[in-house]
């Protein structure tokens, strides 16, 4: 008989525990204080709370971060965090579209050159530059984020830390499960001919960062919301933002910014070898397929929940 979810994970996390790497507490690195700096990016990007939305939009597709601490320009203190899910929600996927309603009429010009204190989140979770690794994982596991910053005494920010960080140490060493023990059974979709407005509010709605596209049962892409962001900062979409409206690029079949060639796993893999696929390919998903046909989709997260 199958284990219950909660049953299941812990009898996972149990097994990987009793492994000698994956033992948190007897790892070396753990004896060391200031660790988290070991692994954190450094230097980090961040951007001012006056930094437009737009400008925001194209140093997250130039650089291909998810998520940008917002900082006073001289101190380098911690103001804030923007995430690629902010924008969405803001250019149409949730909420914060009611910003643009209701302060620019729907404006998407004026919109744009907001400065991001707007839409930015202000309460930042954060980790200090004295902080083991697993204080990362306990903050991002109790407050369900990503990514934290990583910061000093005086909140000045140091360096990020993100779940794929954290998964790219561990990820080698987990195994003795397969990928239909941990995968999400239940997917929500789009199909080719969903706009990206919808798309964008299933993203919101669903706390996704990415949809799998499906047309007559078979996956044929998938999207993220980091490819509807290189989609906005492109020059053609530009061009309709500075005259003021959107409505038409929203609604813009999400098929035409989601990538095609996607990479799958079966149902059967050990997720060692899923952890390894996704480090080697640089994603942070992989849809699981049986017979060409979605049953499942496996993430960072799912892994990220091992090693906590």
């Amino acid at each position: 008989m199958a284990l219950r979810r909660g049953g299941r994970r812990e009898a996972f996390r149990r097994r990987l525990r009793e492994k000698k790497p994956l033992d948190l507490k007897a790892h070396p690195s753990k004896r060391r204080e200031g660790e988290i700096m070991t692994i954190a990016k450094s230097p980090v990007i961040t951007m001012a709370t006056t930094t437009p939305v737009y400008d925001g939009i194209r140093i997250m597709v130039k650089e291909g971060f998810r998520r940008i601490p917002i900082v006073d320009p001289g101190t380098k203190r911690l103001r804030g965090i923007i995430t690629a899910s902010d924008i969405i929600n803001y250019l149409g996927g949730g909420e914060k579209f009611q910003i643009i309603q209701r302060e620019h009429a729907g404006n998407f010009f004026k919109a744009i050159n907001e400065p991001v204190r707007h839409i930015m989140t202000p309460e930042v979770f954060s980790v200090y530059t004295s902080a083991k690794i697993s204080d990362a994982i306990d903050i991002m596991v109790k407050h369900k984020v990503g990514g934290l910053p990583v910061v000093d005494k005086e909140s000045r920010v140091w360096a990020i830390i993100t779940e794929r960080d954290i998964v790219t140490i561990f990820g080698r060493m987990i195994s003795g499960a397969k990928v239909s023990d941990l995968m999400s059974k239940k997917v929500v979709t789009a199909t080719p001919k969903t706009s990206i407005l919808k798309a964008e509010k299933k993203m919101i709605k669903n706390g996704f960062r990415r949809l799998p596209i499906v047309s007559e049962g078979k996956l044929v892409g998938i999207v993220t919301v980091m490819d509807i962001l290189r989609f906005f900062g492109s020059g053609k979409v530009f061009q309709h933002l500075q005259s003021g409206t959107i409505d038409h690029v929203l609604q813009t079949p999400v098929i035409e910014t989601a990538v095609k060639d996607v990479v799958t796993v079966d149902r059967n893999v050990d997720v060692g070898e899923a952890a390894q696929l996704m480090w080697e390919k640089g994603i942070g998903a992989l849809p699981v397929l049986e017979n060409e046909k979605l049953i499942g989709i496996i993430t960072e997260r799912d892994f990220f929940k091992l090693i906590a």
